[in-house]
């Protein structure tokens, strides 16, 4: 998965994030976490590679890593529940 590089860490893509009935609750509306899912701007969880800072407004690289889904493949298999 691609590589957030930024002066002092690094972060990976790890798995598109997956709206749940808490999501609905807070929106107030049975249908807010299948909306989210068909836009698809659900978001992705990261995980740390180098520890280090990020600061809000600070800029870094995205950089492709070796995959074997490309990441709207991984987001239409993992949220396929929420596109029907």
């Amino acid at each position: 998965m691609p590589r957030k590089f930024f002066a002092d860490c690094t972060l990976r893509v790890t798995q598109p994030r997956e709206p749940c009935f808490k999501f609905n609750v807070a929106m107030g509306f049975n249908q807010a976490s299948k909306l989210m899912a068909q836009t698809g701007l659900c978001g992705f969880d990261l995980a740390v590679d180098q520890p280090g800072t990020v600061q809000a407004g600070k800029w870094g690289t995205l950089l492709p890593g070796p995959r074997r889904a490309s990441i709207p493949e991984r987001f239409q298999a993992k949220l396929f529940k929420h596109l029907r």
